[in-house]
């Protein structure tokens, strides 16, 4: 597990895994954002591009900040597992916390990725 450096936004994901104020997992952030418990999704750099936009278009609809950031080994490391493409802070504190401790330049809502919604494309999801 790495070891967490002071204004380390990876110390913050282990804390938030610790007292149980994230999602991690496609399926899992999908069910915070529908139940409005997602303060914000972190979507790993190297996701697939459906992914991407497909948490894009969520994140937009339900009006919760997306931000494109770590690789998913480095957010599976912070998580205590192999990889981890997508994950959603539930803790609106823990949530602005850890946006302040981002390098400048990422955040976003989400929108920025265009392209036709994945979810437009299937439904079901």
């Amino acid at each position: 597990m790495p070891v967490a450096v002071k204004g380390d936004p990876m110390g913050l994901l282990g804390l938030a895994r610790r007292a149980g104020q994230l999602a991690a997992g496609d399926h899992a952030v999908r069910f915070a954002l529908q139940r409005g418990r997602a303060a914000l999704v972190l979507v790993a750099e190297d996701a697939g591009a459906a992914c991407r936009r497909r948490f894009a278009h969520l994140t937009s609809r339900e009006a919760v900040p997306m931000v494109v950031w770590g690789r998913k080994a480095e957010l599976g490391a912070a998580l205590g597992r192999s990889q981890c493409a997508v994950l959603a802070v539930t803790d609106k504190g823990l949530a602005a916390a850890l946006r302040e401790r981002l390098p400048a330049g990422t955040g976003g809502t989400g929108a920025e990725f265009g392209g036709e919604p994945f979810v437009a494309k299937h439904p079901h999801l």
